[in-house]
């Protein structure tokens, strides 16, 4: 192949589906560790330029890794961003062959860009984090069957995995907190974000843990997460507001208008006014939305 290619892989959690634009690289592959090897191989002395994949739910993670690690430049997609790009194709049919196609021709024609390899404190933060969530999980389903057990015994055994789980999460939290404040950059980008209302050491440990910048103002994770905590039915535009805080906040500042013009914009897709009279506007939401519950933080 002498066209630089552009790659799309459909990440499945036994398999994945790789297909290139221009066409010419369609492979499947096992996802494991022989199948990641294999494809690496594949691409060897290829002229890749972009490799996109959709997120799903952690099966992309190692694949990613081997991909990184390999010299690729490498974007995991929101699979939002990518079904709107197939209808804007009018590709209706879905299978993973079509997928993965779909994906080369959104990395040919959209040139997201790459993600960087993340620091080894990034890549634990993410790991403590991930360990945290399925803790969190499993306390959940507990608590959910304590209050239909009967026998004595199932009891005392249902709270006695309840205690080791808050034990083991109280610990969980206490490294994250470590990992954050032992790295300059992380501490500083955590103060940032939990400047915000509506926002907590949680919020802030899961948005850095995903690789991305949460403080800067294209990126989707920060709204998106308090958007997808609205259990209140607010609209988005109140939330932005609210979490801005009234103009006579520390927060009004540049990064504020940077931010809240940003996230607007790219989140929730408006076609902004002036600054200056966007942020009126905005303020003028902030009196109105004085005392409205923004959504709690996760932890």
């Amino acid at each position: 192949m002498s066209h630089t290619l552009y790659l799309g892989i459909d990440v499945a959690k036994d398999s994945f589906d790789v297909a290139s634009e221009p066409a010419g690289l369609a492979r499947s592959f096992p996802n494991d560790a022989t199948g990641r090897r294999r494809l690496v191989e594949t691409l060897q002395n290829q002229p890749v330029a972009l490799i996109v994949l959709e997120a799903t739910g952690g099966y992309e993670r190692d694949l990613v890794a081997a991909l990184l690690d390999a010299g690729h430049k490498v974007v995991v997609a929101n699979p939002r961003q990518v079904r709107d790009f197939a209808r804007g194709l009018g590709q209706l049919a879905k299978t993973d062959r079509l997928d993965a196609q779909v994906l080369a021709r959104f990395a040919a024609l959209v040139k997201p860009e790459p993600r960087q390899k993340a620091p080894e404190q990034v890549a634990q933060l993410a790991e403590l984090v991930t360990r945290r969530r399925q803790l969190s999980d499993l306390l959940t389903q507990e608590s959910n069957r304590l209050p239909h057990a009967r026998h004595p015994q199932v009891q005392k055994s249902l709270r006695k995995s309840l205690r080791a789980l808050e034990r083991q999460i109280e610990d969980l939290d206490q490294l994250i907190r470590q990992n954050i404040d032992s790295d300059d950059d992380l501490r500083r980008k955590d103060e940032i974000v939990q400047s915000f209302k509506g926002v907590g050491p949680g919020t802030s440990a899961m948005l850095q843990a995903s690789g991305k910048d949460p403080t800067d103002p294209t990126s989707h994770d920060f709204l998106g997460e308090l958007l997808n905590r609205n259990q209140g039915g607010l609209q988005p535009e109140t939330i932005v507001a609210a979490m801005a805080g009234p103009a006579s906040d520390p927060s009004q500042s540049v990064l504020r208008k940077t931010w809240i013009l940003g996230a607007t914009e790219i989140i929730l897709g408006w076609t902004l006014p002036p600054i200056e009279a966007f942020i009126q506007v905005t303020d003028a939401k902030v009196n109105k939305t004085h005392g409205v519950g923004i959504p709690e933080d996760p932890w």
